[in-house]
Formats: structure tokens, sequence, C-alpha cells
């Protein structure tokens, strides 16, 4: 057996009946798991998409950007090196500087800063207006993912916990399908800043759901930021923090400049660059539910399965040259194996972590994002030191390295 779901007594979502942070009950409006419940975790997984997409839609616009903005593609790479950077480092303090906010009020605070960033960025006049309006998103972006999951858990009954988790963090791979080719297509059609305009709009949507849907959840499990620290004691929140920041730039490091590998090593025309991120997309939401259906039955061996599958996928593209049926089952592989792993690690956290679920996961995503930047910059150093081949070989070892971290977690029962 694998660490089991987070219990309601094990996350913050203690019964009902129990008093909040602010000292008043936290019941819900209606009986978790009805339909109403589900649609509000729809709504911030759809929250998590909005996010994932603009961190990661300059990905398929960075020659548009490149060109429109006077500057390399590896400098504006950076945009997502900066954004990793300030959502990863700032999430711990801003997640224990909110700690006692109810969670509705803080998410849509957080979507209303989506709106306004991403507008920010598609009205930039320079790439310093870019970096700066990047910034102003990423703060909230670090807050968003803190919270995201420990909200929807608590929406639902304790044997569905896992099941709500994927949902959640099918917004990752939805962004994949739906959000960065959406982004790359626009761009195509009109201009990039017309698709971070689009992005903004889709923000104001998803706003008005969670007004409409979520319920007022009072925080729980309210830590300090000394406290912090205290938790990675727990050897297997330590292994699941190392596991995510190796994983991560290993990933990142490969799929930020996979457009560049694509149409110089591959061989593929850019005409056809957006329809194999798509495909891309779709294998990740089968990888979303399917590694969540999997890791709630062996957590730790489908965690390990789904690193070893990255890497093997990242190498094979390289030593598949320009055939293109294979680059395809393999970038449909990649897809599979990368968007399996949120949901993997994030139950990892949570398990590890039962008493403080937020803070842990604060934790957890300030590794995630910090690793997102730390890959992206040395992605763009190896591309411009040694093509996009490198970035590949770069992402396998990071991966493998992730690997050898994860078979040192250690199962509370046998599996």
């Amino acid at each position: 057996m694998t660490p089991s779901p987070p219990s309601p007594q094990g996350t913050d979502a203690t019964p009902p009946t129990t008093p909040g942070a602010a000292g008043r009950p936290d019941t819900p409006p209606t009986p978790p798991g009805t339909l109403r419940s589900w649609l509000a975790v729809v709504a911030v997984g759809m929250g998590v998409f909005a996010f994932t997409t603009t961190e990661m839609v300059p990905i398929g616009l960075l020659p548009a950007m490149s060109r429109d903005l006077d500057v390399s593609e590896g400098t504006v790479g950076l945009s997502v090196t900066l954004y990793g950077a300030i959502a990863g480092l700032f999430a711990p303090v801003l997640t224990v500087a909110t700690r006692r906010i109810d969670r509705r009020p803080l998410l849509l605070l957080v979507l209303c800063v989506f709106v306004a960033g991403n507008a920010f960025t598609a009205l930039s006049s320079s790439y310093t207006v870019l970096m700066v309006s990047r910034l102003l998103t990423g703060f909230a972006h670090g807050v968003m993912w803190s919270i995201a999951a420990s909200i929807a858990i608590r929406l639902v009954p304790p044997a569905q916990a896992v099941r709500a988790t994927a949902v959640v963090f099918s917004g990752i791979s939805i962004a994949s399908v739906v959000g960065v080719p959406f982004g790359t297509f626009v761009g195509g059609l009109s201009n990039w800043r017309t698709a971070f305009w689009s992005i903004a709009g889709i923000g104001v949507l998803i706003l008005a759901a969670v007004a409409f849907l979520l319920p007022p959840l009072a925080p729980r499990a309210v830590v300090r930021l000394a406290e912090l620290p205290k938790l990675l004691r727990d050897g297997n929140l330590r292994i699941a923090t190392l596991v995510t920041a190796a994983m991560v730039i290993g990933h990142f490091a490969a799929y930020t400049y996979v457009t560049p590998f694509l149409e110089q090593d591959a061989g593929i025309s850019s005409h056809w660059v957006s329809a194999l991120l798509l495909l891309y997309g779709v294998a990740g939401v089968v990888g979303n539910f399917a590694g969540g259906a999997a890791a709630a039955r062996s957590l730790r061996a489908t965690t390990l399965v789904c690193i070893l599958l990255l890497a093997a996928a990242v190498v094979l593209l390289v030593l598949n040259g320009g055939w293109h049926p294979g680059t395809v089952v393999l970038l449909v592989v990649w897809g599979i194996a990368y968007t399996a792993l949120p949901v993997c690690l994030q139950t990892l956290v949570f398990a590890s972590a039962p008493q403080a679920p937020e803070a842990a996961t604060s934790l957890y995503i300030c590794a995630f994002n910090v690793s997102i930047a730390l890959g992206a910059l040395a992605g763009g150093w190896a591309v411009d030191a040694s093509g996009p081949s490198a970035v590949m070989y770069l992402g396998a070892g990071f991966s493998v390295l992730a690997a050898l971290l994860m078979t040192r977690y250690r199962v509370a029962r046998p599996e």
C-alpha cells in the first residue's frame, strides 16, 4: 500500500463543525462531493490552467517576442525564468502572510492580480516592462499553487482526495493541450500581445466561476514562517522536495527550448510545431488522470516509472534524429510521463506533512518554480553554447538524478 490520501483531520480540512482559524464554523453551503462542490474543484483546476498557460506561453512565442522586443530568444526565455523564480521564492512567505485569510477571497484576489498582470504583459512597450509584468503575475502564481490542491480536497470526501488533486492538476496538462498551443496559434494569427490579452480574458471568466461556486473556507493549520524549515525534518518531505527540484530542472531545461529543437534538430516545419505541442498536451491529459489512478494504488512506483519514462523519451528524441514518426511517438511518451508527476508529487507532500498541507505545499511550490527558473536558465546556457540537442541530454541527466533520489523515499506500509 502507498501512503493513503490525506484525511480531513490530516489536512486543513477538519470536520465542518470545527471552528476555523477566524473562530467561526467553516461549513460549506453544500455537502462535500455534491455536483456544485465538484464544479468548484473544476473552477480551481481552471485557475491552475490559466496560471500554467501564462507561465509557459512564451515558449511558443519566443521568436515573435524576440523580434518585437529586439532581444535574443534566450533572453526572452528569461521571462519564464523570472516568473518561476518569483513564484517559487515567495510562495512560502506569501502563504504564511495570508494564512489567516479565508481561502475564497484570497483566491479571488489572486485571480484579479492574474488578470491585471497579463494585461500589463500585453501592453509591454519594452523588455523591461515585460519582465516587471511577469514579476507581478509570478507573485500571484506562488500563492495559487500553494492553496489550490488544499482547497480542492476540502470540497470532497477524503476517499476522493487524490481524484480532486488530479482534477486540479489537470489544469497543467490542459494548458499544454489548449493553453500553450492556443497562445502560439493566436500569436501566429495576430501577434503575441493578442495572445496575452486572450489569457487575461480567460482569467476574467475563471474569476466569475470561482466567485459563484466556491464556498467560504476559513484557513486551517496556521503556520508561522519560522516553522517552515522544521517541516523539512521529515525525511520523506525532503525526498519529495529534492525529487521535485531535480525532475523539474530536467524537464524545463529541455521543454523550454523544445520549439528550437523540433525546428532545427528534428527537422519539423515551423507550421507543424503547434500541432505537435497540441499532441503533447493531449497525451498529458491522459497522463494526468492515469497517473492519479496509478498513484492511488502505488505512489512510489508510479512516480519512479514516470521519471524514468521522461528521461528515456528525451534522450531518444535526440537519437531519433529526423525520423518524424519517432519524434511524434516520443513526444507523446514525454507528455504522458511528465503530466502524471505533479499529481504524484503533490500527493507525496500531503502524505508527508498531513498536519500542515498548505505550508508543506508552499515548500514544494518553492522547489517546483525555482527549479523551472533554473531549468530554463540552464537550458538557455546550453542552447546558446551547444545547440538544442544539448538541452535534451541535460534534461535527461537531471531526470535520472530525480529517479535515484526517489529510491530513497520510504513507504509507510508494504505496497
